[in-house]
């Protein structure tokens, strides 16, 4: 993650650098063939225009389209009012045309794209045409179609490689999101089934081997009325040594019965491999939850890690557990953008209703919320439940 985060750093610096190379090379031209009013002019509009870039790259994707339109079109009309302006109609100003729309295909679907490059070749027929104060006559028909061709042809490349590359993106979240869903499950099935394999085990000792063993402790037990002399002590001791026997097999089906749910592993064995974001496990190594509470733990996980991998576009997700004031205490937050009006799906209702089944809460918080700070935010109380003693019968 810090690798992927990295790029991306490294990309919007290029993508500055370039723009600012262009904007010296264009307000050069600007210097020389105009008024300095001229110019002052055109460098608010290029400022202007770095930052409306920069705000589109780095803000997350609007859930609307009408948000996402708000975010690129200021982009897109600084970038418009830069090609028109320039007294080079062909000239670099028609290179940030290319860069606005590959950062309009960062968050808008092919049709909005679509009529983003269809107004860019627009705004390149016009330049190419005399519409620019600075431009003097427009020019000849063939470069003019040459031109706009190339630079559409450009920007749909752009558009193309950002649009595919956010499909894997996505693609990469589908994968991430099943493959933490068939780890809870692995686990969850794992250790159902060695449960069960160590109750067979512990029944098969107690039936088997304990009975021949208790049979064997009464035989010898008669046995030591019956021999006399040397022998007699030799029969003791083999009486002794079975009853020892007996009560460690008892002890060894006691611990069979009463080992727990190995929580801390089945929730790690969740959150590893996780490519992004990044998981922060803090478990409390001392705490004892019954089975039926550590299956409904696991799934809150899951149910979290997915959602958050889904939807919040974080880097970052903190889940921690613990014992607080007698109750099991689950909590998990991220660094994402959170949700100031959240609607719980299937999955939080369905963790919902698990979590009261077992007279616990459920607490969501779309931001801020009850964590006190910005991202998405759940809360799982249920009460302690410690497994009570297993008692081996005789």
């Amino acid at each position: 993650m810090e690798r992927r985060g990295s790029m991306e750093i490294w990309a919007a610096l290029s993508l500055l650098v370039v723009c600012v190379l262009v904007g010296a090379v264009e307000g050069s031209v600007v210097w020389d063939r105009a008024s300095g009013g001229y110019f002052a002019g055109w460098l608010v509009v290029f400022v202007l225009f770095l930052v409306l870039l920069g705000v589109a790259a780095a803000r997350r994707t609007p859930a609307t389209a009408i948000g996402r339109l708000a975010l690129v079109a200021p982009a897109v009309l600084a970038t418009s009012a830069l090609a028109l302006l320039s007294p080079n109609p062909g000239g670099m100003s028609l290179i940030l045309l290319v860069f606005g729309t590959a950062i309009c295909a960062h968050h808008l679907d092919l049709r909005l794209i679509a009529i983003v490059i269809s107004w860019n070749a627009l705004v390149i027929v016009a330049a190419l045409s005399g519409v620019g104060p600075l431009v003097e006559g427009s020019a000849p028909v063939p470069e003019l179609a040459l031109a706009t061709m190339l630079y559409t042809l450009l920007q749909v490349a752009s558009a193309v490689m950002v649009w595919s590359q956010e499909r894997v993106a996505e693609a990469l979240r589908d994968v991430t999101v099943a493959h933490v869903e068939l780890q809870s499950t692995s686990a969850l099935l794992a250790e159902s089934s060695q449960a069960q394999e160590r109750l067979r085990i512990s029944r098969e000792l107690h039936d088997v081997l304990g009975h021949q063993l208790t049979v064997l402790s009464v035989e010898l037990e008669v046995a030591t009325h019956q021999v006399d002399g040397p022998a007699r002590e030799h029969v003791v001791r083999a009486r002794t040594l079975a009853k020892e026997l007996l009560g460690d097999v008892r002890s060894v089906v006691g611990t069979e019965r009463e080992r727990s749910f190995d929580l801390a592993s089945a929730l790690a064995r969740v959150a590893q491999e996780v490519p992004h974001p990044q998981v922060h496990l803090d478990i409390d190594p001392d705490l004892e939850v019954g089975d039926g509470h550590s299956t409904t733990l696991v799934r809150a996980v899951q149910e979290v890690t997915t959602n958050t991998i889904r939807h919040a576009e974080a880097e970052n997700l903190w889940i921690s557990l613990a014992n607080a004031d007698g109750l099991l205490r689950l909590e998990a937050r991220d660094d994402g953008r959170g949700a100031p009006r959240l609607t719980a799906g299937h999955g939080l209702n369905g963790l919902r209703e698990r979590v009261e089944a077992q007279g616990g809460r459920l607490d969501v918080a779309g931001s801020s919320g009850f964590t006190g700070s910005s991202g998405f935010a759940v809360l799982v109380e249920l009460p302690v439940d410690v497994p009570a003693d297993v008692s081996v019968p005789a």
